[in-house]
């Protein structure tokens, strides 16, 4: 019988330690289980590629994705010279076939076509063995472009790649216009000019003038040479055109420009035009490779990993702005998102100089929170932050006219947003106004436990009352908990979600704070799934591109997610 016993409570005690670590072992959170490797990955890489590097915030990301002929251009040819190819060259010919396919669908709006773009495509053309399939349409683009202004190099190499019978005579034309005069700038025309002519069939004996341009052309190449100091980013990749044209051996010389060159070298492997630079370009990158690559240089695995970097993973290569003009709501999300992620934020330091900036002068309590969000991340200290953020708030306290809100229901979200801020730092507002505040927003509710209806019958704009008003009530301290106003939150949800992912975070928010219950979480979270693109980033709809993907509408998804694991 002991024994019998004995063997029970062993078994029993098994059952409850297995049955303690159950309950004592919490969920994996559905933000891990929602965001896998691959995506977070593309969501990192794409904001590192958006960031200003002046800054170091952001303004979008959208142009992170997209192909730009122009960047396909430059980064394909840079590539060629490296004896390398983009890694997946038939996407990169389906952008150009659907590029090609654009420009004949636009052709009767100018607006629409660029001369140039059609020159850059029809090199690509040519680099992939490829024929165009509206050729005519192309060369009349071209011809009738012409005709409207002058002739150029690009309308010449594109009737050559075109294989159009008016290329000789253009060609011919443009040679026969080259004004001879002591300057790189002839140099470079007459190398262009003379390359045009033997593409469109000529020999050199068949070239007018020849041996005077050939001349001109060298002794201005041998007196730049000559007083060659610290020559600019454009003298010297003509230079090294005609060392590798003219087939000059001069060590010295090569030597020389080699290290001009590398003066314009970026940290990230990019070349500028400019020395100093924390970031190139892609077309002065591929120009730099061509000069290096003349001269008999090595370029660096840096430089690779950069033009890899702007492969795009839809085909093609993608163009990021000369300039990028940050705002600070997107940086505050920015650097929240890559949180979120466990990220880096990169040029950190940068990021936050820019952020407290911000801050100090911010008069919209929603972006005041952002960026107290986004620095708090950054491990900027609390007093840090509260001494740039309580001036702020103190001044929207004292400008604002509370009954504003019966004419304007988002005062009641820039409430709630300094509050929150407020309460986050510790910063002390007026009993008197807090008790106004508070007096109004209970003056709003309705007996079927909604708010706002003495301001609007719109049913989306009363939601949102009822949204923003619980939570101020409970920022306040009000401890506001009413059935009522929860069966009414609930019965606005419109399927999954609550209309749009901005509603439907407030919503979470609101009923997390009423100590609600969430219901029908996989089914939101089925709905999320959706607005997932596949190249990192969510969108506010269902993803049906990459290129909808946004910084904002990652943050709502993410915060979504994160309310669904509080609840």
């Amino acid at each position: 019988m002991r024994k019998k016993l004995f063997a029970f409570f062993l078994i029993l005690a098994s059952i409850l330690a297995v049955a303690a670590l159950t309950w004592n072992s919490p969920s994996e959170p559905v933000i891990q289980k929602f965001v896998d490797p691959a995506w977070k990955n593309w969501t990192v890489k794409r904001l590192e590629l958006a960031q200003d590097p002046v800054t170091g915030g952001w303004s979008g990301v959208h142009f992170t994705i997209t192909p730009s002929i122009y960047a396909t251009y430059h980064g394909t040819l840079a590539l060629e010279l490296l004896n390398l190819t983009p890694k997946d060259p038939q996407k990169t010919v389906e952008f150009l076939r659907d590029y090609e396919t654009k420009v004949y669908a636009g052709q009767n709006s100018r607006s629409n076509v660029d001369v140039l773009d059609i020159y850059y495509l029809l090199v690509l053309f040519d680099k992939f063995n490829l024929t165009p399939q509206y050729g005519r349409t192309l060369e009349h683009l071209i011809i009738k472009d012409m005709e409207e202004s002058e002739p150029s190099i690009i309308h010449a190499r594109s009737l050559i790649l075109l294989n159009s019978t008016l290329a000789r005579n253009v060609s011919m034309s443009l040679w026969l216009s080259l004004e001879p005069e002591h300057s790189l700038e002839f140099v470079w025309s007459f190398l262009q000019y003379r390359e045009l002519l033997l593409e469109s069939g000529y020999s050199i004996n068949e070239i007018p003038n020849y041996t005077k341009m050939h001349n001109l052309a060298l002794a201005v190449f041998n007196d730049a040479s000559r007083e060659l100091d610290d020559p600019g980013f454009y003298d010297a990749y003509i230079l090294a055109h005609f060392i590798k044209e003219e087939n000059i051996q001069n060590e010295t010389l090569k030597k020389h420009l080699l290290e001009a060159i590398f003066k314009y070298k970026c940290p990230d492997g990019s070349y500028s035009d400019m020395v100093g630079e924390e970031r190139g370009h892609i077309d002065t990158t591929h120009w730099a490779v061509e000069a290096i690559t003349y001269l008999g240089g090595k370029v660096g695995e840096d430089t690779v990993c950069y033009l890899r970097s702007r492969e795009s993973p839809l085909g093609g290569f993608i163009k990021i702005p000369n300039f990028i003009v940050p705002n600070p709501v997107n940086t505050g999300f920015s650097v929240i998102v890559l949180r979120y992620l466990n990220s880096t934020v990169p040029k950190e330091e940068k990021v936050k100089e820019y952020l407290l900036t911000r801050l100090s002068t911010e008069d919209e309590p929603p972006v005041m929170w952002v960026e107290y969000r986004a620095l708090k991340e950054l491990g900027v200290p609390r007093e840090e932050l509260r001494g740039a953020a309580e001036p702020r708030i103190r001044e929207f306290i004292a400008s604002t006219n509370l009954s504003e809100i019966y004419h304007n229901h988002y005062l009641l979200r820039d409430i709630y947003y300094l509050l929150l801020t407020s309460n986050e730092l510790g910063i002390k507002i007026d009993p008197q106004w807090n008790g106004t505040v508070k007096s109004l927003v209970l003056s709003l509710r309705d007996d079927d436990g909604g708010f706002g209806s003495r301001i609007t019958s719109v049913g989306t704009i009363r939601l949102e009352t009822t949204l923003y008003s619980v939570l101020v009530l409970n920022e306040l301290g009000y401890g506001y908990r009413d059935e009522k106003t929860v069966e009414f939150i609930k019965s606005q949800r419109d399927g999954a979600l609550w209309r749009f992912l901005p509603t439907t975070r407030y919503a979470l928010l609101a009923l997390n704070s009423l100590g609600a219950k969430i219901d029908r979480k996989e089914e939101m979270i089925n709905a999320l799934e959706l607005a997932k693109c596949p190249y990192g980033f969510f969108s506010y709809g269902s993803c049906e591109n990459p290129e909808s993907g946004d910084i904002m509408a990652t943050f709502q998804v993410l915060e979504i997610l994160r309310l669904i694991d509080e609840n």
